[in-house]
């Protein structure tokens, strides 16, 4: 029987013990792009360079990199070539459909390839009357290469053999990032809510614990009661 009392005792405690709650951070960090910025993939190896003035989100981070995203493509950039802020609007990206130059009609497809070389192996061959999606730039001594995506497939293709190979990607103007000293308190609903939501929570707590304390209690009461009228007995010789 007291073995029951010590487990209803642990129930107890168990219940009046808070719950730690992880709360979530205010803001997301993102980098800052200022000047030649280039999105590798997990090897090393160079996707695109990421435009001027602007934002990619930060995923996770090491020691020598930050993991971001950036037009949907996943890749790191050596932290010692960019700052970071914390930003809490999504970043404008640069997503736009490119189809292949008229000049190329006469052609069934064009080929895009793995890397930014004519000599390299083919990702896909793309019918000349598709359209691909531009993603970012990879400038070359050679000359101009866009990385780009059809369908599911990821490569890259000469920029005059797209419609506009003089594609011109605006600076990125950021919202300012809200002032959290002047912002506005949260509204009488809000607060209300929030009350509401505790002190429920709180109500549920307390019944709990009397419901098992109660209980608790009455057993204890009746093992260690005295019994009337019960005598010491000794053992003797």
């Amino acid at each position: 029987m007291k073995y029951f009392v010590a487990a209803v005792a642990a129930c107890i405690i168990a219940v009046i013990t808070p719950i730690p709650v992880v709360a979530e951070a205010a803001g997301t960090p993102h980098i800052v792009v200022s000047g030649d910025v280039w999105l590798s993939d997990a090897e090393g190896v160079r996707l695109f360079m990421l435009p001027n003035t602007y934002y990619a989100r930060i995923n996770n981070l090491d020691e020598n990199y930050y993991y971001v995203t950036f037009n949907g493509v996943s890749g790191k950039v050596n932290k010692n070539e960019v700052s970071t802020v914390g930003y809490h609007t999504q970043a404008t990206g640069t997503l736009r459909d490119l189809t292949i130059a008229e000049e190329y009609s006469e052609f069934t497809a064009i080929n895009l390839k793995t890397s930014p070389d004519l000599g390299a192996e083919n990702a896909v061959a793309v019918p000349v009357t598709a359209t691909v999606t531009f993603i970012g730039t990879y400038p070359t001594s050679s000359g101009m290469w866009y990385y780009v995506k059809y369908e599911q497939f990821y490569g890259y293709i000469r920029a005059e053999r797209t419609e506009t190979p003089e594609m011109i990607i605006p600076d990125f103007v950021p919202e300012p990032e809200p002032d959290t000293e002047t912002s506005a308190p949260p509204s009488e609903n809000e607060e209300d809510e929030g009350v509401l939501s505790a002190l429920e929570s709180r109500e549920l707590q307390i019944i709990i614990i009397v419901g098992l304390a109660i209980p608790a209690i009455a057993i204890v009461v009746l093992l260690f009661r005295p019994r009337a009228g019960k005598r010491e007995k000794y053992y003797e010789d």
